[in-house]
């Protein structure tokens, strides 16, 4: 019998729009539980500093408070691990909550159970907590100068590094009809979700079993990392994903509190429920895209590329997030992008700085670096004379090159080499310039059209697929 999957390549209809138009969607916060107390994060207002002292006295005084938890109460805290360890990342991964020192604005230092919200956001209030300043580092410059270390016992300030090459570059560039050199920066975002985060966290003594709603994204990597995290065997960790109000890849991590809520759930025996407010979402809920580049394009007269090369920064912030490493990494490894670039040699660093920890966003490095490499095509087909889009096709890799090696990279993270291995690029192309009409639309770019000037560009750009070093379902 043969069966034939007839959903590939046809639309599908919605089912779940008239629950959600009706208000009848569960979010983690509409979720109750008999019993259950709230969590409110006291968080570090100082970029850095040293951990002097927390009075937690006067906050666990007043009425409805229940506990205030910090890192004594948790005893020896746990760090948040990378997704593909690397063992010279080891210094610079998270704590769940402060110990000694704060390295960002934004960092728990405290987590306070009451019977509301409300009360517990009170009591955050009179918490005293004494810390000590120290230097701050906000731009990959002055953290690459290494004047100022941010972790004890190392010698600088890079998280890591990553190298992409192919080829013979200098020989490509003495060989060079035109070179051009330039720099270009991406700044710093942060996802918005409508939804922020949440989680309500369930501990069965009996049966000695966790259950936590509000998981998102990547729940079995959370589910692998908080049985770890809590001495419990996978199987006993549940995470319940509820609908979720957008996640625009920053939810894909491991965050301080989905241990600090299961961890405060257990060791107080009540149900924890905690819902970030929107202010400290931008504290403490990843940020990405900071980097920027030093890099050069080399090409023969009639716009062939020969090869690139050059130096990109990453500012990660203040600790290395579980995949906080992937736009260094993938920017590198993806900048050469869909052409045929017989030469590269790219040198991609991460450093910490006391800004908010950076983590994935909407294709991390890949969007950086496809920015870096079309404006490189851009300036070098300008200043050559040559149409953009003519440089563009005579460099866009064809089927018969398939599969087509992109740089190696060292560390490799276990990917192995990766390849363009099939498609057919310039068909591509060509059938979106004539869905986009861009012969007529470029009669617009430049000039000034109800009160707004209108530019038009164009960018080819590749994502990855069945990355590995696995695969499972």
């Amino acid at each position: 019998m043969k069966l034939t999957n007839s959903y590939v390549g046809q639309p599908v209809e919605r089912i779940e729009d008239l629950r959600f138009l009706r208000g009848r969607g569960e979010y983690v916060d509409d979720v109750h539980r008999e019993g259950q107390w709230h969590a409110v994060i006291l968080r570090s207002a100082v970029a850095h500093g040293r951990l002097i002292s927390i009075d937690t006295s006067a906050a666990l005084a007043m009425p409805g408070v229940h506990a205030v938890m910090t890192a004594a109460d948790i005893g020896v805290v746990p760090k948040i691990p990378l997704r593909r360890p690397s063992p010279n990342q080891a210094p610079y991964l998270q704590p769940v909550i402060a110990t000694d020192r704060v390295r960002f604005v934004g960092e728990p230092i405290a987590v306070v159970l009451a019977d509301s919200v409300e009360l517990a956001e009170d009591a955050l209030q009179v918490i005293d907590v004494q810390i000590e300043p120290l230097p701050v580092i906000v731009d990959r410059a002055a953290s690459a100068r290494g004047d100022v270390l941010l972790f004890e016992g190392t010698s600088h300030n890079r998280i890591c590094t990553f190298a992409a090459d192919k080829g013979d570059t200098d020989a490509a560039f003495a060989a060079a009809d035109y070179v051009r050199r330039a720099s270009f920066a991406v700044q710093r975002l942060i996802a918005l979700p409508m939804e922020t985060r949440g989680l309500l966290a369930e501990w069965d003594a009996a049966s000695e079993r966790m259950r936590v709603s509000g998981a998102a994204k990547a729940p079995f990597t959370v589910r692998q990392i908080l049985a770890r995290m809590m001495d419990l065997p996978t199987a006993q960790v549940d995470l319940i994903e509820n609908d979720v109000g957008g996640g625009f890849g920053a939810r894909g991590e491991f965050y301080p509190e989905d241990f600090l809520i299961p961890f405060a759930a257990r060791k107080y025996g009540h149900p924890v429920k905690w819902t970030e407010d929107r202010r400290e979402h931008f504290l403490a809920m990843n940020h990405s895209r900071e980097m920027d580049c030093d890099v050069e394009i080399a090409c023969r007269q009639d716009g062939t590329i020969l090869g690139i090369r050059g130096d990109l920064f990453v500012n990660m912030g203040a600790y290395s997030r579980p995949s906080g490493n992937n736009a260094a990494r993938i920017s590198a490894l993806f900048m050469s992008g869909p052409y045929r670039i017989p030469n590269i040699r790219l040198r991609s660093v991460g450093l910490c700085t006391n800004k908010t920890p950076a983590g994935v966003y909407r294709g991390p490095g890949r969007f950086e670096a496809c920015y870096f490499m079309e404006r490189l095509i851009d300036l070098a087909s300008s200043e050559m004379g040559i149409d953009p889009l003519e440089m563009r096709r005579r460099n866009l890799l064809t089927a018969d090159e398939m599969p087509y090696d992109l740089a190696t990279m060292d560390p490799d993270d276990g990917f192995g080499q990766t390849a363009c291995d099939s498609g057919h690029y310039l068909s591509t192309f060509e059938r979106c310039l004539d869905e986009v009409k861009w012969a007529q639309r470029i009669e617009t770019s430049g000039r000034l059209i109800n009160g707004r000037y209108h530019g038009l560009g164009v960018a080819c750009f590749i994502e990855g697929g069945a990355a590995g070093p696995r695969e499972n379902a």
